[in-house]
């Protein structure tokens, strides 16, 4: 029987507003040799709230929506706090509709799901966490984007989970370069990709739906953990998996890619 898999999310850009928790406490968080670090970005994030033409441009909002990102990062220390699985939003996390899952399934998705966040490097769902707003692509410290800071230490938390289990890597581009995946010995690493053919018969990959597929796949994995913790039952848990869209695995596209087996999901 295979461990529990781990599944990196990404955070999602909207995020719930308010809360019923106490404060941030850095030392309440999962992976606290992250601290330090979470500590000197919250520092620089506040200070950088204050003076809205920089925020604009390392935020990458204007408006209503850059008043509301630089109030929530210069109340960082005071704000009232909610659970990561509550305070991240939007279509993925809709998905995969965390309070409607069984309690085994909950169970699973709280130990198994690491979300990466360039505030907080990681994160799991139960971790009280305010309103912020800071993408991982951003150049907060020294011009280096959150990514590169984050980098070496989340692959070093991220080594310290991950021995003998399945990796279910669900991460975008932004939020890969966040980590390093030949310093984290695991069971098997499993990425996903979903595809449609084109006019002319080509395959393109898709990009509209991907947050929503992503999170049905996420249900569908913590719903059925045994198959999900080891890597041949794995393959067969992806080869059941069809989202009403009709995207279905294809054996024949799923190659090995970096280290991972990319499975390729094909709109039948």
């Amino acid at each position: 029987m295979g461990r529990t898999p781990l599944i990196l999310l990404p955070p999602s850009e909207g995020k719930a507003s308010g809360g019923e928790g106490h404060p941030l406490n850095f030392d309440a968080l999962s992976f606290g040799a992250l601290n330090p670090t979470r500590a000197r970005i919250a520092k620089s994030l506040g200070q950088l709230s204050q003076r809205p033409r920089s925020s604009k441009k390392l935020l990458g909002v204007k408006g209503a929506a850059l008043e509301k990102a630089m109030a929530d990062n210069a109340g960082l220390g005071e704000a009232p706090t909610l659970p990561a699985i509550e305070r991240y939003t939007g279509v993925m996390y809709d998905a995969i509709g965390y309070p409607s899952l069984g309690s085994d399934a909950r169970g699973v998705f709280d130990r198994g799901v690491i979300i990466m966040s360039g505030l907080f490097g990681v994160v799991r769902p139960s971790d009280l966490i305010p309103a912020y707003k800071l993408k991982m692509g951003a150049r907060l410290l020294r011009g280096k984007t959150c990514a590169a800071i984050w980098k070496p230490l989340i692959s070093k938390s991220l080594a310290g989970e991950a021995e003998n289990r399945v990796i279910w890597d669900l991460l975008p581009n932004e939020h890969s370069a966040a980590w390093d995946p030949s310093k984290v010995l695991c069971d098997a690493r499993f990425t996903v990709k979903f595809v449609e053919r084109g006019p002319e018969r080509q395959l393109k990959t898709v990009t509209h739906l991907s947050k929503l597929l992503k999170g049905a796949l996420v249900r569908h994995i913590v719903s059925n953990s045994t198959e999900a913790g080891t890597a041949d039952s794995a393959l067969r848990l992806a080869a059941g998996f069809t989202h009403p869209e009709g995207y279905e695995l294809d054996p024949d596209l799923t190659t090995e890619v970096d280290q991972a087996t990319e499975l390729v999901f094909l709109k039948k």
